[in-house]
C-alpha cells in the first residue's frame, strides 16, 4: 500500500503513538483511501474507517449494531478499539473500526456468485425490516426520478462538452435517448404508491450492491454477507434489486432468460412490473461511470469506461429495443 499523498493525515509516527493510545501494536498498516486504513496488530487484522462529521460517525454505528450477531452474517459489522472505544478521533477523521472479514468480492460473470448476491440481499431486506423506528428514522430518503433526471442532466452536460472517439460518437444519441425515453416513460404514480408501501412497511435499501461491497469465503461458506452502511436509505427495497439487474446483466449479455435461470423470487417478480422494466432503459452505470471520468479528465479512466460501453452496446440495444417496442 502507498503510504503517501494522503491529505490531512498526520504521519506514520503520530498514527502510531494514537493507536498505541487505544490498545494496538501495529504490525503494519496501509491504505485503500484517505479515510479507510487496514491495520495488522499481534491481535488480528481490521479495518479503520474516517468520518469527517462525529454525527454520521454515530448513526453508523447504531445502525451497524442491529445487524450484530446474526447467523449466518448479514452484514459485516463495527466493533469496539482494545479500550472499548466504539470511536476515536485523529486527524480530519473520527475513527470506526471492523474485523478485516476474510474472503473475496462477488464476480458477476460467475453464477454461482450472482446467486449468492441476490440471496444476501434477500436476507439483508427480510431482517432489515425489524429495525427500530428510530433507526430507520434517522436513514435519509430519495427520488430515483429526482436522482436520475440530475445524472441525465450530468451526462448531456458533459457528452456536449467531451472529445469523443469516432467509435463512441455515433452512439452518444441512443445512449441519451435512453434516458430521456425513460425519464419521460417513467410510471410517476406506481413508484409514488411503492415509496408509500415502502414507508409503512419501513423498508430500507442498501443502495450500493457493487461486488466489491460483498463478501464470500470460498472456502467457509457458500453464503455471501454485504458490508458499507454508506447508502443506507429509506427507500423501496426494489431499488436494490432495480441495481442489482443493472450491474449483473452487462455480464450476461442482456439476457432475460439468464436472469431467470438465476434468479430468485425476490428478484425476478419486478420483471412483471411494468415501472420496473421502463427502469430498465435508464443506462445509470453508462452515466454514472462517464459523468466520473469525464469530471475526472483522466484518460485511463476514459478508455476504461469507453472499452466497457463498446463491449456492451450491441447487447443492451437488443435489450432496450425490445422494452421500447413492448411499451409503445
Amino acid at each position: 500500500m502507498n503510504r503517501g499523498n494522503r491529505d490531512g493525515f498526520h504521519g506514520d509516527r503520530l498514527f502510531l503513538k494514537k493507536m498505541k493510545e487505544v490498545g494496538f501494536d501495529i504490525v503494519d498498516f496501509g491504505f485503500f483511501r484517505d479515510n479507510v486504513i487496514w491495520i495488522k496488530t499481534l491481535e488480528g487484522k481490521y479495518v479503520l474507517k474516517g468520518f469527517r462529521r462525529e454525527e454520521t460517525c454515530r448513526k453508523q454505528l447504531k445502525v451497524s449494531k442491529m445487524y450484530k450477531g446474526q447467523k449466518p452474517r448479514i452484514m459485516g459489522t463495527y466493533t469496539v478499539f482494545p479500550n472499548n472505544k466504539r470511536y476515536i478521533q485523529f486527524g480530519e477523521y473520527f475513527w470506526a473500526i471492523m474485523p478485516f472479514y476474510k474472503g473475496d468480492g462477488l464476480h458477476f460473470g460467475n453464477q454461482k456468485d450472482v446467486i449468492a448476491g441476490m440471496d444476501a440481499i434477500s436476507r439483508f431486506h427480510s431482517f432489515s425490516k425489524n429495525l427500530p423506528s428510530d433507526v430507520y428514522n434517522s436513514l435519509s430518503s430519495y427520488s430515483l426520478y429526482k436522482k436520475w433526471s440530475e445524472r441525465y442532466d450530468a451526462f448531456k452536460y458533459h457528452a456536449k462538452k467531451a472529445r469523443w472517439s469516432k467509435e463512441m460518437q455515433p452512439l452518444i444519441p441512443e445512449i441519451l435517448m435512453w434516458g430521456k425515453w425513460c425519464l419521460d416513460h417513467f410510471d410517476h404514480s406506481a413508484v409514488e404508491s411503492l415509496e408509500q408501501k415502502a414507508h409503512k412497511r419501513r423498508e430500507i435499501t442498501h443502495g450500493d450492491v457493487a461486488p466489491h461491497n460483498f463478501v464470500l469465503n470460498r472456502e467457509k461458506s457458500k453464503e455471501a454477507y454485504l458490508i458499507d452502511f454508506d447508502l443506507f436509505a429509506a427507500v423501496p427495497q426494489a431499488y436494490d434489486w432495480l441495481q442489482y439487474a443493472n450491474r449483473i446483466l452487462p455480464f450476461w449479455y442482456w439476457s432475460y432468460s439468464k436472469m431467470e435461470e438465476m434468479g430468485n423470487q425476490d428478484y425476478l417478480k419486478w420483471f412483471n412490473k411494468k415501472w420496473f422494466v421502463i427502469c430498465l432503459v435508464f443506462p445509470t452505470d453508462l452515466y454514472r461511470e462517464w459523468n466520473r471520468a469525464l469530471k475526472s479528465g483522466d484518460q485511463e479512466m476514459i478508455e476504461g469506461v469507453e472499452k466497457f460501453t463498446l463491449r456492451d452496446f450491441s447487447h443492451r440495444k437488443k435489450f432496450v429495443d425490445r422494452i421500447l417496442n413492448k411499451i409503445y
